[in-house]
């Protein structure tokens, strides 16, 4: 029978003598011996009344793991184990190297938007150029890409890495991507900007979008097409004259509110204003 026997699983053989092991049979238990068995109460019983009886050799013969895989001594190492991993290690610890300015670039290029801004504010931080010097070429190229990032968030924190890292003209030209902005508050950002800067390469531009689709974004335009003064005349006047006869006065009237200030500031120099146009004052 043992050979047949030997075929059952261990523990499956163990449960099926147990009630004659727990009604004194020990002598079964000789059908288990060399087999790995999960030690449970019946059999820690069985293999303690074993030794009280003399019968040693048949107790020592019992597998008992006190867990799947696990022989009867784990205890005592698992023990160890947690106490090695409660004592401080005493080993220095070495200290990363910091990211290179391509790995920067990159996780700037690939990470998410938290992360992306993270990044941004670390090159500022690490790559802007001492006064007179010139950034990192890379630098520009990825402030120019990310100013087009499907996220607001990250389009205005790379227009504020722009300032901080390029020269004004460099700045300029990045900020003039954003006057294409899908969100009106940020070309009226753009705007603004620009006119404050008095950046004439904008000038067709900030007159385009005197026919913005947003009253606030046609607000900025003007003003800062009238900041321009005189030097905005010919960019409105050649969008005056290609605008359809309904949205001619868009141009008009900012053409006659640069008049008249040209005007009044003419007047308190000692220039004049002749037949609409805005001449040099003569002496």
């Amino acid at each position: 029978a043992r050979p047949a026997l030997r075929g059952v699983p261990a523990d499956a053989l163990a449960h099926l003598l147990a009630p004659r092991i727990e009604a004194g049979e020990l002598g079964l238990l000789d059908l288990l011996t060399g087999l790995r068995l999960l030690r449970t109460p019946l059999l820690t019983r069985a293999e303690r009344l074993l030794r009280t009886e003399g019968r040693a050799d048949l107790a020592d013969g019992l597998v008992l793991l006190d867990g799947p895989l696990r022989a009867p001594g784990a205890p005592p190492e698992d023990a160890a184990a947690l106490a090695s991993l409660r004592t401080p290690s005493r080993a220095p610890v070495t200290p990363a190297d910091p990211p290179s300015l391509p790995e920067l670039l990159d996780l700037a290029r690939t990470g998410p938007p938290g992360r992306t801004r993270e990044v941004l504010t670390r090159l500022v931080d690490e790559y802007a150029p001492e006064p007179g010097a010139r950034p990192e070429p890379e630098l520009r190229a990825l402030i120019e890409e990310l100013l087009r990032h499907p996220r607001a968030g990250v389009r205005l924190h790379a227009h504020r890495a722009s300032r901080a890292l390029f020269d004004r003209d460099t700045h300029a030209r990045l900020t003039a991507l954003l006057l294409a902005d899908p969100l009106p508050d940020v070309v009226r950002m753009a705007v603004r900007t620009l006119g404050r800067a008095a950046w004439a390469p904008a000038l067709p531009d900030l007159v385009r979008l005197l026919d913005h689709a947003k009253p606030t974004v046609r607000r900025a335009a003007r003003d800062a097409a009238v900041g321009f003064g005189g030097a905005a005349v010919p960019a409105l006047r050649r969008a005056e004259a290609r605008a359809r006869p309904d949205r001619r006065s868009l141009y008009t009237e900012v053409l006659a509110q640069i008049t008249d200030e040209q005007a009044t500031d003419e007047q308190a120099t000692g220039g004049q204003v002749t037949g609409g146009r805005i001449t040099d004052g003569e002496a």
